[in-house]
């Protein structure tokens, strides 16, 4: 596929973004710089996830790729829209960090690693708790205590196993469901998502050592299920 079709389509949906946060507040030429820069990683990313795909893909990979600048786009907008330029020099650094995942990625896996990196922009980050969401660090937390409860009870000489396991699919199917419940931007969905994972926390860190991992398993899997 041309890239300068992958380039008119992108240039059109990010201008259509900048419109949309049209704002009487007066970015710096730092921040507005900020945001040229933001938009040309995002350009990049286009362009390598859409040349990862087999030819006779590109042109449906290319479209389920814009798809996925939807959070991008909501974030920027608000972020402008607020004025406050520490949030936007904020999502510039994520959107970098989330271009270095998916660069990083195996080809056939670009255009997935494009969706949940791209979503995880849209939910707050861990890094900000607890002075963000209330609802979301607490889950959170409730998480990463859970994760490390089944991690502690598992065999000295299993636990790295263990850990890269819960790591490599459950700890990645909670952060990947939760944050496509914020890039869809359901308040709702947000919520049930949020509890769903925040009752199966509670019952991991309730149970006993020996029973934490088969609960986790368990009791994760249904709270995925809540963001279908």
């Amino acid at each position: 596929m041309a890239k300068t079709t992958i380039l008119l389509l992108l240039s059109s949906i990010l201008v259509v973004a900048d419109q949309a946060a049209t704002t009487a507040t007066q970015l710096s030429p730092a921040a507005e710089k900020s945001i040229g820069d933001l938009n040309l990683e995002v350009e990049k990313v286009i362009d390598v996830v859409v040349s990862a795909a087999p030819p006779a893909k590109q042109m449906e990979t290319m479209h389920a790729a814009l798809k996925h600048l939807q959070p991008i786009k909501s974030a920027l907008a608000k972020a402008k829209e607020s004025g406050d330029e520490k949030k936007i020099a904020k999502l510039v650094f994520r959107v970098e960090i989330a271009a270095a995942i998916i660069n990083a990625a195996p080809a056939d896996k670009k255009l997935m690693m494009m969706e949940d990196s791209f979503n995880s922009v849209a939910a707050p980050s861990p890094l900000d708790c607890p002075t963000v969401d209330k609802a979301y660090c607490e889950t959170d937390s409730k998480i990463q205590k859970a994760f490390d409860g089944v991690v502690a009870a598992a065999p000295v000489e299993k636990r790295l196993e263990v850990r890269a396991t819960i790591l490599k699919k459950t700890m990645y199917t909670a952060g990947s469901t939760i944050n496509k419940a914020y890039a869809d931007g359901d308040e709702k969905k947000i919520a049930q998502v949020l509890a769903a994972y925040s009752k199966a926390a509670d019952e991991v860190i309730a149970a006993a050592p020996a029973d934490k991992l088969t609960i986790m398993e368990k009791t994760f899997i249904a709270a995925a299920a809540t963001g279908n």
